[in-house]
């Protein structure tokens, strides 16, 4: 098996869960969360070459997830579907990226210069500000309820790591040194993936199982 083969295996599995949930730290009162995971069908030709010349080889993994499905919902609270993770439908990805560009702008004002913090080998790294390369990244991920967007460098000194807006702080930070990794934390540890990523309400989840 390839290894998008088995990155994607892995997702199809939280698709296929029969009683997903995650289930809080027992000093947060160990609450339960039922989850519901959906995905759209395959995205179609024409879209999947317009995703796979923006992506232009950057991401395998991630063209590989389309091919399957042109959008996901994951980890979505069954009281409240919108309170997910997502992948975005390839034809809503330019919206979602001038959506986020609004944000990175917002986020200038505190840095009206573009400015790194940490580092890349260490898997730390942060900026504020545009980046050059921005014009040829892909937004393809967020949350519900949070301005938050995953999006992919193309091209530039970052190419193929993904990263994230924190709109709170108006900075950009790593999320995972290329698709493969993002794929991998999110199908093997998911609970792990939403308490780092999505603070809405799980920052207290402990555990995931699926049934």
């Amino acid at each position: 098996m390839s290894v998008s083969a088995a990155l994607i295996d892995g997702i199809r599995q939280l698709l296929d869960a029969p009683a997903p949930h995650f289930i809080d730290t027992a000093s947060a009162g160990g609450h339960v969360t039922e989850l519901l995971a959906e995905a759209w069908p395959p995205a179609d030709p024409a879209a999947l070459a317009r995703l796979e010349a923006a992506l232009a080889g950057s991401a395998d993994s991630l063209l590989a997830l389309y091919r399957h499905w042109d959008g996901l919902r994951l980890f979505a609270d069954v009281r409240d579907v919108e309170q997910c993770f997502f992948f975005v439908p390839i034809a809503q990805m330019a919206a979602e990226k001038a959506g986020l560009e609004a944000w990175m702008r917002l986020g200038e004002e505190g840095a009206p210069d573009y400015q790194e913090d940490g580092s890349l080998a260490r898997g730390d790294l942060n900026f504020y500000g545009l980046p050059d390369w921005w014009p040829s990244a892909v937004v393809f991920a967020g949350f519900g309820y949070a301005p938050e967007r995953f999006f992919l460098a193309t091209q530039g000194p970052y190419r193929g790591v993904v990263f994230s807006h924190e709109h709170d702080g108006g900075y950009s930070r790593m999320v995972a040194r290329d698709a493969d990794a993002l794929l991998a934390q999110i199908g093997q540890d998911p609970a792990g993936f939403m308490r780092s990523h999505y603070g809405v309400s799980y920052h207290d989840v402990a555990e995931y199982r699926a049934g």
